[in-house]
């Protein structure tokens, strides 16, 4: 006797102020929408329901305050005994909207702590001789939430929140130092994305698995190196800090129109900045059989797509599911960046005023012994110009050359 084979099925467990609402919902419903977001964004979710008796208008108009737990269930999906949960999270209901004809309305919610000031109150106040992880510990202590912290813990000279909300400053913050914020169940959770692009990958996505695909290479917009200003804190003087990507020709640089404090602060700023460009030049995007195993913040890898193929970073994915039980996930990622440490290193070298001297090693060039000593390359002319008794061609340098580092 053959064994009875159970469905595929996808629903929604949902629970309003803490009662279950599933039945509520999926009596009207006609679509359900997750938005999952690697950083940058809070998590939204979008409920689309039938209105015909006009109740989302009368008794079920959501109040303030009010909230949706949800989650995504899955059964027998790939395989008969295939059960799975994926947990959306809490959201705060933000906005409810109703048309016709025909009447349906529409609920949205929203990963962030809407019953503060995290994000409508522009600020303006100084952060002095503090950390990345203090400010972003006294912005969720302000907002009633917690600080989940995957990352070192950045030092911060000074910094100032000028006419930006909470939430602007702490996505700024992030930002500048190659940070990735995530809002999540009533929590923050600030993560180091390089870190997060060295995980292997969990699963792979083949071209054949693909409803649709969109792949885009801005490579005009690519840049291989960056450059930012930083002040001595010996002299005053304001210095220039350079990078250039290992393998990079250092031919498109990218200029950060900010000063920062500190060296250290210049170059976590700058390589952050860049990694943000280099990370923003390609993109992927795939619409795939709906999936609770497809969420933000994941390595995964695709295949079938010739030289767009390799490990991607999963920036953002959208859950939708219509009323006739159709369950699909539309997945941006880009490729994964890893080549760009921010971890701690020393300030370089400076030339005093009477002058230092330098003896070559293997591997040296003129351009990199002036970086050392000068913060800048291009001032490689001035050590050359010093020697000239014992360096012939300013390309060739040999190690064991003794050379004079004279003051800038």
């Amino acid at each position: 006797m053959e064994r009875t084979q159970n469905p595929r099925k996808a629903s929604l467990v949902l629970s309003y102020n803490g009662a279950n609402a599933s039945g509520c919902f999926s009596e009207s419903s006609e679509s359900f929408t997750y938005v999952d977001v690697a950083s940058g964004e809070a998590d939204t979710i979008s409920l689309k329901v039938s209105n015909g008796t006009g109740r989302w208008l009368d008794g079920y108009m959501p109040e303030d305050g009010d909230y949706i737990d949800a989650s995504i269930v899955v059964e027998n999906w790939n395989a008969q005994g295939d059960n799975r949960t994926l947990r959306c999270g809490k959201f705060d209901l933000d906005d409810v909207k109703a048309s016709g004809y025909p009447e349906t309305a529409e609920i949205g919610g929203i990963t962030l702590p809407i019953r503060t000031n995290f994000n409508v109150t522009l600020k303006n106040r100084q952060f002095s001789n503090t950390s990345t992880k203090t400010i972003l510990s006294d912005i969720c202590g302000e907002a009633g939430i917690s600080l989940s912290y995957e990352a070192e813990d950045y030092p911060i000279k000074e910094v100032e929140q000028s006419g930006k909300t909470d939430m602007e400053f702490a996505f700024s913050i992030c930002k500048d130092h190659n940070l990735a914020m995530k809002l999540y169940n009533s929590q923050m959770v600030a993560y180091d994305q390089t870190t997060y692009e060295k995980k292997d990958a969990a699963y792979t996505i083949c071209k054949s698995d693909m409803q649709s695909y969109s792949f885009s290479r801005r490579k005009s917009k690519l840049y291989d190196s960056v450059q930012i200003q930083y002040a001595d804190p010996g002299s005053n003087d304001t210095l220039t800090y350079s990078y250039t990507v290992p393998g990079g020709s250092g031919a498109r640089t990218l200029f950060i129109n900010q000063q920062a404090e500190t060296y250290r602060e210049a170059e976590i700023i700058a390589k952050s900045r860049l990694l943000e460009n280099i990370r923003g030049a390609v993109s992927l995007t795939v619409k795939v059989k709906g999936d609770t195993r497809h969420v933000a913040a994941r390595n995964i890898l695709v295949s079938g797509l010739g030289k767009a193929d390799g490990k991607y970073f999963v920036e953002r994915v959208t859950h939708s599911k219509n009323s006739g039980g159709v369950y699909t996930c539309s997945i941006r990622a880009h490729p994964c960046v890893t080549h760009t440490e921010i971890s701690a290193s020393k300030e370089p070298i400076r030339a005093s005023s009477k002058g230092a001297t330098y003896t070559v090693v293997k591997g040296d060039c003129l351009w990199n012994i002036a970086k050392k000593f000068y913060g800048k390359g291009s001032k490689y002319t001035l050590i050359y110009n010093a020697n000239k008794g014992i360096i012939k061609n300013p390309s060739l340098i040999y190690p064991g050359q003794v050379l004079t580092i004279p003051a800038e």
